[in-house]
C-alpha cells in the first residue's frame, strides 16, 4: 500500500467535508466519518485511487442524502453507527436505480403524458437558453482584449448639440492625450473616411478601411499575427503602409504569409503589407474593419478646433478610476475654452467605458426579452406542475399501497422527484436542441444595428446556462406536486382511495391556483406584446418625407490618383448618370452624400444673425447632391426651382434648403433668395423642399442641399445613387456594373440595396423585438390554454360518476357543460385581474421602445384580457362539451 500520509491514503477532501455538514455533530458524526474512513483506506487497498475516490463520493451522497430525507420527513435522527449506515446506504443506491427504472417504465406507459411535459419544458428552456445566447454574447461577454474595463471611449459634448456625446476634433485628441495622467495611451481613428477599392487581386472589390495613429492596436494590447503594426513615423500623408483584417488576408492570399512586404494596389497607388491581425479580433468602434493604414498626425494637429472628425479611445492606468479621469478631462477643458474661446465654448470632454459605448442602449432591450423568455418558462413550470399534479392524483391508489407497505414520505417524495428530474433532463436536451436551432435564427433576425452580433454563439457557457435553467424546472414544477402527493398518501387509507375519495380539495385548490398563474403570466407577455405591435404599426404610418417604391441604391467611390481634380469627379458623375437614365425602364437617377433615414451625419455649422439682431451659432445636416435626386425620392419642391446644370462651379453658389431650415432660421421674410453661409462662401437659396426624416421616428433637422459640381473641389465625395424604375428591377444592380465598366472598369459599384431595405432597416430593431415578443406570447397563450384545457379535461375525468347522476337525474346537458365552464371561470378572471393589475405596473419598462402609445394603451388593455377569455372559453368548452356527451349508465356501470 502507497501511503500518502502517516495514516494511510486519504479521502477527498470536499466529499470529507460535504459529508461532515450533513451528518449530526458529536460522537455519533465523528464515529461515521472514521468507519468510513477506514472503509476508504481498504477499498483503495484494492482498487485505484480513482476509483476509491469515486466510491467515497457515492457513500457521501447515500449517507447524507439519507439523513437529509430523514431529517425533512421529521423522523428520528440515525442513532446507528455507520455499519448500519452503511447497509441503508446501499439501500437508498438500489432504490434510486429501482425507482429511476420505474420512472422509465412509467414514461413508456404513458408517452401522451411524457411527450407534452417534455415539449412543455423543451419550449421553455429552449427560449431561454436561446435569447440568453444573445444576452450573453452582445452584453455579459466582457470585450474581447486584455483588461477590458480599463478602456474608455473619448467624446466632446455640448449640451445644444451633441448632449450625449459627439466625435472629437484633431488637436484636442492631441489635448487629451498628452495632458491627461490617467490615460495609459490614447487613440484616434477616422472612420467617415472613404474606402479603397482594391485591384489586382482577382475582381476589384471595395475594402471598408480605417485611418488609425499608430499606437491604435496598442491601445487595444492586440498585435498582428503576421508582421508588425504601425510605427510612428509612417502617421504620415505620403504613408502607404496597411495592416490587413484576416478576413481580407485569406480572400486575397488564401493565408500566405509570403504576403508580408508585398504590394497590393488601392486607388491605383501601391500599399505595403506590414501585418495581418489575428482571425478574433474585433474592432468595435470600426466596425467590419477590411484593413487598417496610418493616420496623418500633422492633419490631425493642424485642422480646426471646430472641425470634430475623429473618434479617441483610450486606456486608464492601473489603479486609476474613472472618475479620477473624468476630473483630470473637465480640466482640460476647461483650460481649452480659456484658451480657445470660440471653438471650444460649451464643449466638455466625456470619458464612457468602451463595453458601455458599444452596448449603448440595447441592454435594456434584450433584458426585457430575457424577462419575457423567464415567464414562458414559469408557465410552461406551472403547466407541466399541474400535469405532474394530475397524474399523482390518478396514482393514488399505488402511492397509498406504498405507504400503506411502509414507504416513508421521504421514500415517496424521493420517487416522484426521481420522475420528476427524469423530465426535466429530457426536458432540458430537447431544449438544448431547440436553442441550438434558435440561435442560428436569432442570428438571421438580429439586426445590423445590434453591437457584437458575430460573438452571439453555442458555447460552453450556454451548455451551463441550459444545465442550471433545467436544475430550476425541477424544484419549479416538480418539488411542490412531490410533496403534496406524498403528504397526501402518506396519511390516507387504501380504503379512502378504494372509494374512490381522489384529489380533494386542497389539490383541487392548488390546480387553480397554477391556472391564474398561467393567465396572469400569460396576461403580461401578451399585453406587452400588444403594446409593441401596435406601436411597431404606428412606426410604418410615420410619413418619412420619400417614397421609396421601385428605387435601388448603391455607392460609387472614385480613386484620387485619376480622379484628384475636380472636374473629372464631376464629369464622371454626369456621363454615368446619363447612361443609366438611358437604360429603358429607368425613371430617373441621382445621387446623394447621404441617404435620408441614415442618421445625422455631415452636420456643420454656421453663424446667422438671429431676428433680434443677435450672431448666433446654427447647424445643419448638409447633403451634396447629383442630379435628379428629388425626383427620384419624391421629394416635393414647396417653393423655388431644383438644381440645374447651369449651377457649375464658375456660377454663383446656389442652396436648397427644406422646411424646417426655413423655420428655424428665416422666421422672418421670405427664405428665397435671402444667402446663407456655407463650407466659408455665401450661398443664395434658390428653393425649398418638404422635410424628410433622418431616423425611423420621422424626426427631422435642418437640411441644406448643396449641388455637386459646386462642392466638388470640396473634397472627393463618396455618392450614393439613387435609381427609380416603373416597375421593380432585380437586374438593376448588374446593368449598372455594366454601364460602370463601360465608363471606367476599374471601379465597382458596393452597398447595393432597395430603398425599401434602407427604410426597413432604420426599423429592424423594432421587428427584432417585435417578433420574438409575439413567439413568446403566443407559446404563453398556448400553454395558458393547455393548461386551463387540462386542468378541467382531469375534473370531467373524475367527475364522471357524479355527471353520470346528475344527467340520470333529469340534469340538461347545456346545464352540465356551464357547470364545467364555470369552474375555470374563476381562476380564468382572478388570473385575468392580477395580470392586468401586473401589466399595468410592468408596462412602464416598455416606455423606451414605445412609439406614438402610451404604456397603459387603452384599447391593449381590453383587446388581450378579452383574446384570453376567448382562448380560456375554447380551451374549457372542449371538455364541457365531452362531460355534457357521458352516458349515465356507463358511468353507473363503472362503479
Amino acid at each position: 500500500m502507497s501511503a500518502s500520509s502517516p495514516h494511510g491514503p486519504q479521502p477527498p477532501t470536499l466529499a470529507e467535508w460535504v459529508l461532515s455538514r450533513c451528518l449530526p455533530g458529536g460522537s455519533l458524526g465523528r464515529s461515521v466519518l472514521g468507519d468510513l474512513r477506514q472503509d476508504y483506506i481498504e477499498t483503495r487497498d484494492r482498487r485505484s485511487a480513482t476509483s476509491a475516490g469515486l466510491w467515497y463520493w457515492g457513500q457521501t451522497l447515500a449517507i447524507g442524502g439519507r439523513y437529509i430525507f430523514a431529517k425533512l420527513a421529521r423522523k428520528p435522527r440515525p442513532t446507528q453507527r455507520y455499519r448500519t449506515s452503511h447497509v441503508q446506504a446501499h439501500s437508498l443506491t438500489g432504490s434510486l436505480l429501482q425507482d429511476i427504472r420505474y420512472a422509465a417504465r412509467s414514461f413508456v406507459r404513458s408517452p401522451g403524458f411524457t411527450v407534452v411535459a417534455v415539449l412543455t419544458l423543451a419550449l421553455g428552456i429552449g427560449a431561454n437558453t436561446a435569447v440568453f445566447s444573445v444576452l450573453n454574447g452582445v452584453i455579459l461577454k466582457p470585450l474581447r482584449y486584455e483588461e477590458p474595463d480599463r478602456l474608455v471611449r473619448i467624446f466632446q459634448v455640448h449640451a445644444r448639440w451633441t448632449p450625449d456625446g459627439g466625435v472629437v476634433t484633431g488637436p484636442a485628441y492631441l489635448d487629451y492625450r498628452e495632458m491627461v495622467e490617467g490615460f495609459e495611451d490614447a487613440a484616434a481613428m477616422y472612420y467617415r473616411q472613404p474606402g479603397f477599392t482594391l485591384t489586382g487581386r482577382g475582381l476589384p472589390r471595395r475594402v471598408v478601411t480605417l485611418r488609425v495613429t499608430a499606437n491604435y492596436f496598442d491601445v487595444y494590447r492586440i498585435q498582428p499575427i503576421v508582421g508588425r503594426a504601425f510605427l510612428s513615423e509612417e502617421q504620415t500623408a505620403s504613408a502607404r503602409s496597411v495592416v490587413l483584417s484576416y478576413r481580407l488576408w485569406m480572400a486575397i492570399s488564401d493565408g500566405d504569409r509570403g504576403i508580408l512586404g508585398e504590394q497590393i494596389t488601392l486607388d491605383d497607388q501601391p500599399f505595403d503589407v506590414v501585418g495581418v491581425m489575428p482571425e478574433a479580433f474585433r474592432d468595435v468602434v470600426g466596425g467590419n474593419v477590411d484593413l487598417w493604414s496610418p493616420l496623418d498626425i500633422e492633419s490631425v494637429a493642424n485642422t480646426s478646433r471646430g472641425d470634430h472628425y475623429l473618434n479617441v479611445v483610450a486606456r486608464l492606468r492601473p489603479s486609476v478610476a474613472l472618475a479620477e479621469t473624468q476630473a483630470q478631462l473637465d480640466v482640460v477643458s476647461a483650460r481649452q475654452a480659456e484658451l480657445y474661446p470660440r471653438p471650444h465654448d460649451g464643449w466638455t470632454a466625456l470619458a464612457v467605458p468602451l463595453h458601455s459605448d458599444v452596448v449603448g442602449n440595447v441592454g435594456a432591450t434584450l433584458y426585457i426579452l430575457m424577462g419575457a423568455a423567464g415567464l414562458v418558462l414559469l408557465i410552461a413550470c406551472v403547466n407541466v406542475a399541474n400535469l405532474f399534479l394530475a397524474r399523482n392524483v390518478t396514482r393514488e391508489r399505488e402511492l397509498s399501497i406504498r405507504a400503506a407497505l411502509g414507504s416513508g414520505r421521504a421514500r415517496l417524495v424521493q420517487q416522484l422527484l426521481t420522475e420528476s428530474v427524469g423530465i426535466a433532463l429530457l426536458g432540458g436536451i430537447t431544449g438544448l436542441a431547440l436553442a441550438y436551432s434558435g440561435v442560428r435564427g436569432l442570428l438571421a433576425l438580429i439586426p445590423d444595428s445590434l453591437p457584437r452580433a458575430a460573438e452571439v454563439s453555442v458555447d460552453a457557457t450556454l451548455l451551463l446556462f441550459a444545465m442550471g435553467v433545467t436544475l430550476l424546472t425541477t424544484v419549479l414544477f416538480g418539488l411542490a406536486p412531490a410533496w403534496r402527493s406524498a403528504d397526501k398518501n402518506s396519511g390516507r387509507s387504501l380504503q379512502d382511495v378504494t372509494r374512490g375519495d381522489t384529489g380533494g380539495v386542497r389539490t383541487g385548490y392548488l390546480r387553480n391556483l397554477l391556472v391564474m398563474g398561467q393567465v396572469t403570466l400569460a396576461l403580461l407577455l401578451l399585453i406587452g406584446a400588444g403594446l409593441l405591435m401596435k406601436s411597431f404599426l404606428e412606426l410604418h404610418r410615420v410619413d418619412l418625407g420619400i417614397s421609396p417604391r421601385h428605387v435601388t441604391t448603391f455607392a460609387i467611390h472614385l480613386p484620387e490618383s485619376r480622379y484628384g481634380e475636380p472636374w473629372r469627379r464631376t464629369e464622371f458623375h454626369q456621363v454615368f448618370r446619363d447612361r443609366l437614365e438611358s437604360v429603358p425602364g429607368v425613371e430617373a437617377a441621382g445621387a446623394a452624400s447621404w441617404l435620408p433615414v441614415s442618421g445625422e451625419y455631415h452636420d456643420w455649422g454656421f453663424r446667422y444673425v438671429s431676428p433680434e439682431g443677435d450672431v448666433e451659432w446654427g447647424g445643419a445636416n448638409f447633403r451634396i447632391i447629383e442630379g435628379d435626386y428629388f425626383d427620384v425620392l419624391h421629394i416635393d419642391r414647396l417653393r423655388g426651382r431644383a438644381f440645374s446644370p447651369s449651377d457649375a462651379v464658375d456660377a454663383a453658389p446656389v442652396a436648397i434648403i427644406n422646411e424646417e431650415t426655413a423655420r428655424r432660421y428665416f422666421t422672418e421674410g421670405d427664405p428665397l433668395n435671402q444667402e446663407i453661409p456655407a463650407e466659408g462662401r455665401l450661398r443664395r437659396i434658390v428653393g425649398i423642399v418638404r422635410d424628410v426624416a433622418h431616423d425611423h421616428r420621422g424626426n427631422v433637422a435642418p437640411k441644406v442641399y448643396l449641388p455637386h459640381a459646386q462642392l466638388a473641389d470640396n473634397r472627393n465625395w463618396v455618392l450614393t445613387y439613387v435609381i427609380a424604375t416603373a416597375t421593380p428591377r432585380t437586374d438593376l444592380p448588374e446593368i449598372a456594373r455594366r454601364e460602370l465598366a463601360a465608363v471606367d472598369p476599374d471601379l465597382v459599384i458596393h452597398d447595393v440595396r432597395p430603398m425599401d431595405e434602407v427604410t426597413a432597416g432604420a426599423i429592424a430593431r423594432e421587428r427584432f423585438v417585435l417578433i420574438l415578443m409575439v413567439v413568446f406570447a403566443g407559446v404563453a397563450a398556448a400553454l395558458a390554454g393547455a393548461g386551463i384545457y387540462g386542468v378541467l379535461a382531469y375534473t370531467v375525468g373524475q367527475r364522471t360518476r357524479e355527471i353520470g347522476i346528475r344527467m340520470a337525474l333529469g340534469a340538461q346537458k347545456r346545464s352540465v357543460r356551464w357547470a364545467v365552464v364555470r369552474q375555470a371561470a374563476g381562476p380564468v378572471a382572478t388570473g385575468t385581474v392580477v395580470g392586468l393589475l401586473g401589466a399595468l405596473a410592468a408596462s412602464r419598462v416598455l416606455e423606451s421602445m414605445l412609439f406614438q402609445v402610451g404604456s397603459r394603451d387603452l384599447v391593449t388593455f381590453i383587446a388581450v384580457p378579452t383574446a384570453m377569455a376567448l382562448v380560456a372559453l375554447i380551451a374549457g368548452y372542449v371538455p364541457a362539451r365531452r362531460a355534457s356527451r357521458i352516458d349515465p349508465m356507463e358511468a353507473l356501470r363503472q362503479e
